[in-house]
């Protein structure tokens, strides 16, 4: 199962869309203006009556109202995406199904102009007695009323450390990559790659890891996304407020490794 659920993770941006909207009520590229509130309420439809839509028969039907046979996937990972409708489909009910339908998509935000729509989305989803959350990203592309292209970015790897899939190795005291390291250096073709806990990395390459990550602290053990991380960074400002800038600059700090402020 849990294999299912990496393979999942890996294409689960693809629910995060770009979408180009146009035909039937809406105006051709080019012809007439095209309503930003239109596309946006195709966007929101498709999250609703596809991606967290239970029931398979259902989910299929409104994908062929929203997407188009000509769909294609751009993302550099797939460099060979099947077109249509039934690939979608594949990438949508595998991720279902890898968490054995207890995912749920949040659209916590869009925004709209001319023909496309950005898309700003939370996953929470269980695996067993883990929990995981985490964000996406989505620009998005359509004609004549369904989605003919997708671009996708979620941050599948948190959700992968948070579900204990994958070892965290951008903090703590003791940076022990162990599957990281073994993965990353198999991945470039070094045969001796160490095989147990004593595999480290290098200062250099732990520094790459760091800034990439834009952390150099362990994965938080609780994940906000969405309108609960607002509500938190409210919390800390109207704190720091009430303190006179002390309850916000004892939660601020600039990370080491990567410059970056980071609220603890």
């Amino acid at each position: 199962m849990l294999d299912k659920v990496v393979t999942a993770l890996v294409s689960a941006g693809v629910a995060l869309a770009a979408v180009k909207l146009g035909g039937g009520a809406l105006a051709s590229p080019g012809v007439g203006d095209v309503s930003p509130s239109r596309n946006k309420a195709v966007v929101r439809k498709l999250y609703r009556e596809v991606w967290n839509q239970k029931d398979a028969l259902k989910a299929r039907a409104a994908a062929l109202q929203f997407i188009s046979e000509d769909h294609i996937l751009i993302d550099p990972s797939h460099p060979n995406p099947t077109p249509g409708v039934a690939a979608y489909m594949e990438m949508a009910e595998s991720l279902r199904a890898a968490f054995s339908g207890n995912i749920t998509l949040v659209v916590d935000d869009l925004v709209a102009q001319g023909l496309k729509v950005v898309a700003q989305i939370s996953y929470k989803a269980e695996v067993g007695e883990k929990r995981a959350r985490w964000t996406g990203t989505a620009v998005m592309e359509v004609e004549e009323g369904k989605i003919v292209k997708s671009w996708v970015n979620s941050d599948s790897l948190s959700a992968l450390i948070q579900l204990g899939l994958l070892q965290d190795v951008a903090g703590g005291e003791k940076a022990s990559p162990g599957q990281f390291e073994r993965v990353t250096m198999r991945a470039a073709g070094l045969k001796n790659a160490p095989a147990g806990d004593d595999a480290q990395l290098k200062a250099s390459d732990l520094k790459v890891v760091q800034a990439l990550l834009g952390r150099s602290e362990a994965h938080p053990t609780k994940v906000l996304t969405g309108n609960e991380w607002l509500q938190y960074f409210d919390k800390v400002a109207s704190d720091d407020e009430e303190s006179d800038g002390e309850g916000f600059n004892q939660r601020m700090r600039v990370d080491s490794k990567t410059g970056l402020d980071m609220i603890i």
